[in-house]
């Protein structure tokens, strides 16, 4: 079977609880992948929360066939 790379550019809309907006946006770019990946541990030593995460843009800019 071939195998394909696929490059996927993903933008959201997040809700976050923090001290301050630096904090919030540090919290959003560190923890953010696919998912919330913080732990209930890391959001109360940083200090923050994602009251709300909305995926608003999912494009796959490029297909690319790199092996058959």
């Amino acid at each position: 079977m071939p195998i394909f790379e696929v490059s996927i550019s993903r933008s959201f809309v997040i809700k976050v609880e923090a001290k301050s907006a630096r904090d919030a946006t540090e919290a959003a770019q560190f923890f953010l992948g696919y998912k919330d990946d913080s732990t209930k541990i890391e959001k109360e030593k940083h200090g923050f929360d994602f009251k709300e995460m909305d995926m608003i843009c999912n494009d796959v800019l490029s297909v690319n066939r790199v092996e058959d």
